[in-house]
């Protein structure tokens, strides 16, 4: 399926400092991020809390952060509070818009489109430059994520059909259904911006953060809660019954009315529904009933996690 993503946001981090000021601030190792390879990343309060996260692309002298709809204003306005007298420039790129292919053939499609380059031996976060300043990658999450593409506006109508005469366009229904089914968390859904830690939401599975690569704003309670295993929230995989519409941010209840947790994903319609949630451990380890707005819940760990 066809993903457009142009309502995406992309900031450029420029100047003789800007590796080094982005690697104080992010939770994954800027130096490997090159022409060939992207990384996912976030950046944390100074507490240890999720605020936004972003893929990062080696540009052209400058490095890209490819961000959710709404968080380049916020998230240039945090890098800039923290640039001192560092040598670096922050700024929104309007020149530049994204595509996405996802799904099952994903892969093979882009091989359709682009017969002659190794796509089905990349891994995620593989980064391949072509012509006329177009960037593809790998998603560097999780392959259910596929592919993405950056390209000059100007050129965005003529990719956008040669990409919809090989798979469908969707809408974002259908990219919101097929994400929540295939348990892939979000930035500012399963990873709750100034409230949950990034490691709740599974932001270590989706290959954002490095343990080896030294300090980052937030990193002492990262490390600790990853290695002292003291998180007692994770991200499940739920699968709701019939019931009332419930939303986002609903509670999850235990039989006696108390919080198991809050529902940060759910599909559309009032029948049985997938949803994500953050759940605390014990509750689903200990196999309590849980509910939603009058709907019975079932919680599993979705199928990346290694906790």
């Amino acid at each position: 399926m066809l993903l457009d993503l142009t309502h995406h946001e992309i900031l450029s981090v420029a100047g003789a400092d800007h590796r080094s000021f982005l690697g104080g601030l992010v939770t994954n190792q800027i130096n490997d991020v090159t022409a060939s390879r992207c990384l996912h990343a976030a950046h944390l309060t100074p507490q240890g809390r999720f605020l936004w996260d972003f893929t990062m692309l080696q540009g052209e002298s400058r490095l890209l952060l490819v961000v959710e709809p709404g968080v380049a204003r916020p998230l240039m306005d945090r890098l800039n509070f923290y640039r001192l007298r560092a040598k670096v420039t922050i700024a929104q790129e309007t020149s530049l818009a994204m595509l996405g292919v996802a799904g099952p053939d994903a892969g093979a499609i882009m091989s359709r489109l682009f017969p002659g380059l190794p796509l089905a031996e990349a891994s995620v976060g593989a980064v391949f430059v072509l012509e006329e300043g177009i960037l593809l990658w790998a998603d560097p999450r999780h392959a259910a994520f596929g592919w993405r593409m950056l390209m000059p506006v100007a050129t965005l109508p003529e990719w956008r059909e040669r990409l919809s005469g090989l798979t469908p366009l969707v809408d974002q229904a259908a990219w919101e259904d097929y994400r929540i089914r295939h348990s892939l968390p979000l930035g500012g859904r399963e990873l709750i911006p100034e409230e949950g830690f990034p490691l709740e939401g599974g932001l270590l599975e989706m290959h954002g953060v490095s343990f080896t690569k030294g300090c980052y704003v937030g990193q002492e309670t990262t490390a600790r809660t990853h290695h002292r295993g003291t998180l007692k929230k994770r991200v499940f995989s739920l699968m709701l019954s019939a019931g009332e519409v419930v939303a986002p941010g609903d509670p999850i209840l235990l039989p006696d009315g108390k919080p198991a947790g809050v529902l940060t994903s759910v599909t559309a319609g009032t029948g049985e529904r997938a949803g994500l949630g953050l759940l605390y451990l014990d509750d689903v380890e200990r196999g309590k009933p849980l509910t939603v707005g009058g709907a019975r819940v079932t919680a599993r760990k979705p199928d990346w996690a290694t906790w």
